[in-house]
């Protein structure tokens, strides 16, 4: 095991360098943060942190969203304290920086890896700027590397801390199997044998551990967004898991920028390569770990955990590919290649060239999310896209006086979470029925839905409420010129007939049109009903 202390003997030099390095990352990864505008899932997090006259109103209301509750109990004691919506900003960063202090400061890593990794799209933008709960499971990891002692392990310590990181997210529960994994291989393959006192400290962590997975999945099941799930009815669940288990690597092309991507989309015979060639990535990266037995099978299984969660319960977009990244990071800061298990190193002195090959592989992983971490500062300063047009949308509704107290409704529905970060006006949810501001995916809503029963539902409430309906799509509805039925969300529908639009039309007046959007639908066409 390593031993991760701050590095006192440092020369100054390598001190201040340290610190200018974190504070280079800090001022980008500040301004990214303050000038990213919120979206949807950003914004959702903190009106669920909100609900409710007290913590356990908000727990008890949040049962069964998809998240356990570290995240939303930090946002509701923060906007205790400060009482604005810039809370979630100001958290998110705040633990964004903690995280990367002990990766600059405190973590025992290569400077490649240290580097690649502080200045990685994950590090400055999806874990700092994109306030979700995400960057906390990156904080705790490294907490638990710097809490794995040499000699004697804390379990009690270790074990809290892997509990914590199993309520961060329910990805994290996979990466918590990992570190266990990790310390039972390392203490069932130590040559001289390890004593008995070693595995009580680890039965002791798997304990409490295990607790804490018991509490993430008693907050998130049963879910209450029924439809946000993989739908597997038809499928041959056996053949999905072997299909997870052989090529892992598929659900993990996000590491590819952007640039790429749309590569692989134009061109299906590059996918196929790129795919590929991240399978080379990937695998070179585990087969770096060769000759730390724990370490190797505590990643492999980490990134199989991490495919069968893919596969069978959620698709997995970047936020939630990284954390084995992270987890990548930890095993490499806890294992470094001067500790060696004496079983096998003839074996990997033999194939030594490969092993040289493969110790490439990660800092190219780590090298493309620096890319992808470079095209979000393009995207931020220099092409000015934002990722949701919600801010616009907000200083908008601020230049009409006559439309404050409007009622606010959009297809599809979630287009209206991003808006209470912005503007104080209700919602309406038309596929549920209500005002509100926390979209319900359960099949227990108007799943098809067409543009005369929206028309409908605002003569109603323009009626019932006796104020302007405001009603946003992310359609361009002059641009459909043929009976259309548009899936939407994961299970909804639209059905637009150009009878419908021609009606709707009439009956309302297209006030406002904003542009395209980096990576999110979030872009309004805005109707007011005349």
């Amino acid at each position: 095991m390593a031993v991760i202390v701050s590095a006192i003997d440092e020369p100054r030099s390598a001190k201040l360098g340290k610190a200018m390095i974190f504070m280079v990352w800090l001022a980008l990864a500040s301004a990214l943060c303050w000038s990213e505008t919120v979206w949807r899932d950003e914004v959702r997090a903190l009106s669920l942190a909100l609900q409710g006259d007290s913590f356990i109103d908000m727990l008890r209301q949040m049962h069964g969203e998809g998240h356990p509750a570290l995240w939303y109990i930090l946002l509701r004691a923060a906007y205790v304290v400060v009482g604005s919506p810039v809370v979630l900003k100001v958290v998110a960063l705040t633990v964004a920086a903690a995280a990367a202090y002990l990766l600059v400061f405190r973590l025992k890593l290569p400077l490649s890896v240290m580097l690649l990794s502080l200045f990685s799209s994950f590090a400055i933008f999806d874990y700092a700027a994109m306030s979700r709960n995400y960057g906390i499971s990156m904080l705790v990891i490294f907490l638990i590397v710097l809490s794995w002692e040499k000699g004697t392990r804390n379990g009690i310590l270790l074990g809290l801390l892997f509990a914590l990181l199993a309520n961060t997210n329910v990805h994290s529960v996979v990466l918590v199997g990992g570190f266990l994994a990790y310390w039972f291989f390392d203490l069932v393959l130590a040559r001289p044998r390890s004593p008995l006192t070693k595995y009580r400290a680890f039965a002791t962590a798997a304990a409490i551990a295990a607790v804490g997975i018991a509490l993430c999945f008693a907050t998130v099941y049963p879910t209450f967004n029924d439809t946000g799930q993989n739908d597997l009815s038809g499928e041959n669940f056996a053949l999905l898991a072997l299909r997870a288990l052989a090529l892992p690597s598929s659900h993990f092309m996000a590491f590819y920028p952007n640039s790429i991507l749309e590569l692989v989309v134009a061109y299906p015979l590059a996918s196929h390569i790129f795919a590929a060639l991240m399978s080379v990535l990937i695998y070179g990266s585990l087969l770096a770990l060769a000759d730390r037995r724990p370490a190797i099978i505590a990643a492999a299984l980490v990134l199989l955990g991490l495919s069968l969660l893919f596969t069978l319960v959620y698709p997995g977009g970047y936020r939630h590919q990284a954390l084995w990244l992270v987890f990548m990071i930890a095993i490499i800061a806890l294992s470094p290649r001067s500790q060696r298990e004496e079983a096998g190193v003839a074996d990997i002195e033999a194939a030594g060239g490969i092993v040289r090959f493969a110790r490439l592989c990660f800092p190219i992983l780590l090298a493309l999310q620096v890319v992808s971490g470079i095209e979000k500062v393009n995207q931020a300063f220099v092409a000015e896209i934002p990722f949701s047009r919600s801010k616009d949308f907000g200083a908008f509704m601020q230049s009409r006086p006559d439309l404050k107290d409007a009622v606010i409704m959009a297809d599809p529905d979630y287009l209206v979470e991003a808006l209470p970060y912005y503007v104080s006006n209700r919602t309406y949810l038309l596929r549920e029925e209500r005002f509100g501001a926390i979209v319900r995916y359960t099949t227990n809503a108007r799943l098809s839905l067409s543009l005369a029963d929206i028309l409908l539902t605002a003569h109603r409430l323009q009626q019932s409420e006796h104020v302007p309906v405001v009603i946003l799509f992310s359609q361009r509805l002059d641009q459909i010129t043929a009976p259309v039925s548009l899936r939407e969300s994961y299970v909804w529908r639209l059905s637009l007939t150009p009878e419908d639009i021609s009606a709707f039309q009439s009956a309302t007046s297209l006030i406002k049109r904003f542009g395209a959007t980096a990576g999110s639908d979030e872009t309004y066409d805005v109707y007011v009903m005349k």
